[in-house]
């Protein structure tokens, strides 16, 4: 029987061979771990080093790239900068936040404003544009034109963070002014511009509406300058206190110009 010469050619020993090696091979490396894995990681090195290579010739290109853009935003913030020094307006003097204006006698308020503040965390801050070189350092009492907002925790030469009164390691010394009683605030998390005063005891006839200020045994705020309004009263037997909620005068989400309390030398 004659076959075509390409079958036969298709039948031949030596094509036969080839193609039972073919697929030894195949099933071999398809079906073997090892094998496999080297290959594959042997792929993987020829591409991180493809990588590589290409990155190289196309990094100096990149750098320009990102230098000119950096000179533009440099640019633009200058820019922009410049318009903020020339527009904004002057800061309003906080006579809303002084109950006592005898406090003030030995300081004197420099006016800074809020690039940052943080909000709903149990540690909210606010950056300030005043740094050591304005004479600022931690501990520094911090008034919003309608009340006390914060004190100074950390600086450096161009910028202070202030913790606000809503950060949970910030306790106050205030007074009732009406009964002339102290007590102590912390934060009433996770609520904003609301305060918790304790230690107020239960004899005081306390009233909502009441006005919360400083105290004379504060160690960062002279006494006399206002918090707050008292929104709530609780009566706790138990401890034979009260546990007031105070409304803050200063609006968390409305802070933006601010005075640092420095004492005169």
């Amino acid at each position: 029987m004659n076959f075509p010469l390409w079958l036969r050619l298709l039948l031949s020993p030596t094509v036969l061979w080839l193609i039972s090696q073919g697929i030894a091979l195949y099933v071999f490396l398809h079906y073997t771990p090892l094998p496999r894995q080297a290959i594959e990681r042997f792929s993987l090195g020829v591409q991180k080093s493809f990588h590589e290579v290409v990155m190289w010739m196309i990094s100096p290109w990149r750098a320009l790239q990102e230098v000119d853009s950096l000179r533009q935003l440099v640019a633009h913030l200058q820019e922009h900068i410049s318009t903020l020094s020339a527009e904004s307006p002057a800061i309003p003097f906080p006579t809303s936040g002084i109950g006592d204006f005898s406090a003030l006698k030995g300081y004197r308020l420099l006016p800074t404003k809020v690039i940052y503040r943080s909000f709903l965390l149990r540690e909210n801050y606010a950056i300030l544009n005043k740094g050591g070189r304005d004479g600022i350092y931690p501990g520094l009492g911090v008034l919003a034109p309608e009340g006390i907002i914060g004190l100074i925790a950390e600086t450096t030469a161009t910028y202070s963070i202030m913790y606000a009164l809503f950060h949970k390691d910030v306790r106050l010394s205030v007074t009732l002014p009406q009964h002339g009683v102290v007590g102590l605030t912390r934060w009433n998390t996770p609520i904003l511009n609301r305060l918790l005063l304790e230690y107020i005891p239960l004899h005081i006839q306390v009233k909502e509406g009441e006005e919360v200020w400083t105290a004379s045994h504060s160690l960062i705020f002279p006494a006399g300058l206002r918090i707050g309004q008292v929104k709530s009263v609780r009566s706790d037997f138990a401890q034979g206190f009260y546990t007031i909620e105070v409304a803050t005068y200063a609006d968390w989400s409305r802070v933006n110009s601010l005075f640092i309390l420095l004492p005169l030398q």
